[in-house]
């Protein structure tokens, strides 16, 4: 019964340790990925731009035209960005949630200010 006790502990003991040491694991941002300042701006821009066309088409989502799809473009140029980085950094970012919540909440202030004329 010791025996079993203390290979528990251990074992106990292993996976705490372990799960700390995961925890404290930074995961960098690749160098492909978009900075945290870079998605705001583009956001903001997305954002804009989706806002606009939902009130356009009234909500009809399946009425992307081809004008709409060179807004998205015309966006992606403004900020030297490729769908492929836009893809790359979503990815990345709904893997680190914690983050993109940070980035949400801050283009939703970005866009609120800019409401408000400030």
């Amino acid at each position: 019964m010791k025996q079993i006790l203390r290979c528990l502990a251990v074992a106990s003991f292993s996976v705490l340790l372990f799960s700390s040491l995961a925890a404290c694991r930074h995961d960098e941002r690749p160098a492909d990925v978009m900075t945290h300042e870079q998605m705001v701006a583009f956001l903001s821009d997305a954002y804009l731009l989706e806002g606009f066309y939902a009130i356009e088409t009234q909500y009809r989502y399946d009425a992307l035209t081809p004008e709409v799809l060179h807004s998205y473009d015309s966006i992606l140029s403004v900020h030297n960005l490729t769908r492929d980085a836009v893809e790359r950094s979503l990815d990345y970012y709904t893997r680190h949630l914690d983050e993109y919540q940070t980035i949400h909440e801050e283009v939703v202030t970005r866009l609120e200010a800019e409401r408000d004329g400030q």
